[in-house]
């Protein structure tokens, strides 16, 4: 297994620990009578749908379509999948943040960086998509002669 592959499901497994924490915390909030802000609720979603689920995904899918063996790059586009892995932790890391604080960061500045941070995300996500569709693409197959 390519150490990206190891490093994308590592992280996937940091974002599921982190959503769970999360989701506790906020269900702690809900039975004790607390303030639960419209952005804890989309911290909690991201880091799950997107750090836990996306990233597990891309790691499963870099591995398995189709396999490289060891030494070998992963895929056509190494230098993109580190970057996609780079973007979308840094944007789910910094969007989960900016939302779940969303009751204390209320200068509007911080607006524009849970927008960068969203940027990041799908830049992420599609730079993901980019480097694995060489992957399932394939080579064409020639043509049966008739």
């Amino acid at each position: 297994m390519h150490v990206l592959v190891r490093l994308y499901l590592r992280t996937a497994f940091a974002f599921l620990a982190l959503g769970l924490l999360g989701g506790l915390w906020l269900e702690y909030r809900l039975t004790t009578g607390g303030v639960v802000s419209h952005g804890m609720i989309v911290a909690h979603v991201h880091v799950l749908l997107v750090g836990f689920l996306l990233m597990m995904i891309l790691g499963t899918a870099f591995w398995l379509f189709p396999r490289s063996g060891r030494g070998q790059p992963i895929g056509p586009y190494p230098g993109l999948v580190a970057l996609a892995y780079a973007l979308l932790t840094a944007g789910t890391a910094l969007r989960a943040a900016t939302e779940f604080l969303d009751l204390v960061l209320t200068a509007p500045a911080w607006g524009w960086v849970r927008l960068a941070a969203s940027a990041g995300q799908a830049a992420g996500i599609v730079a993901g998509i980019v480097a694995l569709w060489g992957r399932v693409r394939g080579a064409a197959q020639p043509k049966a002669a008739l």
